[in-house]
């Protein structure tokens, strides 16, 4: 009986410490924000890829706030660029450039679009994953998948009737070497541009 008392309070404080010093669903997407929000410079390997099947792998380069330029591998040769004003997107094999004006500051991302959901945290010693839920949005759950830092690895979006799409970042460089001309895109001369594309009805 003695045996038993002394395990029964072990195992009691092993929980209750457990439950102290574990996080809640808002503080881990708090700390998500923070994370995400104090990056000012990286570069990487974005993947994204859609339940359909259709994928797209690309080199990314960012820069605070609001500037990406991407070189796609898959589908080759392709380009996005964005300096938070204006978005290109040029095509060199057809030698077409789309180029669509931007509303806002263009600091929104990843770090503006879990906003306005309930939160859950599973921990992990490596990593964390952070599922989000709210009805009333498009995308109804998403789950994101953080390092020891909170810094994104992957997210999965996901629709109401089951649709989603996956994204996740690897090969990052948190201290990459570029210049901020390059978020100005210069269309080649003789590509045909089509303007503001996004807003053809």
């Amino acid at each position: 009986m003695k045996i038993f008392r002394i395990t029964s309070a072990l195992l009691f404080v092993l929980f209750f410490q457990a439950g102290l010093f574990s996080m809640t669903g808002e503080e881990a997407l708090a700390k998500f924000r923070g994370r995400m929000a104090g990056v000012d410079k990286i570069s990487g390997i974005i993947t994204w890829t859609a339940d359909s099947g259709m994928s797209y792998t690309g080199a990314f380069k960012y820069l605070a706030p609001g500037n990406i330029y991407v070189k796609f591998s898959n589908p080759r040769g392709k380009i996005l660029v964005s300096n938070g004003k204006k978005l290109w997107i040029y095509d060199p094999g057809s030698n077409i450039c789309g180029i669509q004006d931007l509303t806002g500051n263009g600091s929104g991302g990843i770090y503006s679009l879990v906003n306005g959901y309930n939160a859950i945290v599973s921990e992990g010693s490596e990593n964390h994953i952070i599922k989000l839920r709210n009805s009333d949005r498009h995308y109804s759950e998403i789950t994101l998948k953080v390092d020891s830092t909170f810094f994104l690895n992957k997210a999965v979006f996901r629709t109401k009737d089951g649709k989603g799409i996956t994204f996740s970042i690897s090969n990052v460089d948190m201290s990459p070497n570029f210049v901020k001309s390059i978020f100005d895109f210069s269309v080649p001369s003789n590509a045909q541009s089509i303007k503001n594309p996004l807003n053809i009805r």
